[in-house]
């Protein structure tokens, strides 16, 4: 893969992180706040809120698109002088991916289900878990996002 190719994948990849990341951050300052007060009011109300889309169609595909650019970027890279940035960004989204894929199975599909309601209070723990590992989620992903941009500018300069 060519310097300008490897540029070109990083800075979409970098787009497509922080466009995770700064969704997440606005779930997290906006939306899910409101949770973990009367949260099976609160969840019914979202529920009822998003007929038509949601939040889903915001994340998919980009973020997993963004995931895979940093993985193509450490196999197909041939320069050595950003081959530690990109080791470490690939294994930080690896750890954002496998954590995204934690919250999305066992809180997510509970708190967006049709029966969603059939959680009860254990929904105010799961709004909780939501925003605490959220938090960790956005480290993760910012965290590749560092990374991968210091790839990125080293890249820059070669060309």
């Amino acid at each position: 893969m060519t310097i300008r190719t490897q540029k070109q994948l990083a800075l979409l990849s970098i787009i497509g992180l922080a466009y995770w990341l700064f969704g997440n951050l606005y779930e997290a300052i906006v939306i899910s706040p409101n949770w973990v007060v009367d949260s099976p009011a609160q969840l019914r109300r979202l529920n009822e809120f998003f007929v038509r889309t949601s939040p889903t169609i915001y994340f998919v595909p980009i973020t997993q698109l963004a995931t895979i650019g940093v993985w193509v970027l450490f196999w197909k890279n041939r320069e050595t002088s950003v081959k530690a940035a990109l080791i470490r960004a690939s294994l930080w989204a690896l750890a954002a991916t496998l954590l995204n894929g934690f919250i999305v199975s066992t809180i997510v599909l509970k708190l967006f289900a049709s029966d969603f309601d059939r959680y009860g209070d254990y929904l105010t723990t799961l709004a909780w878990r939501w925003n605490v590992l959220n938090l960790v989620r956005m480290i993760l992903v910012g965290t590749t996002v560092h990374y991968l941009f210091s790839a990125f500018r080293k890249l820059d300069r070669m060309e």
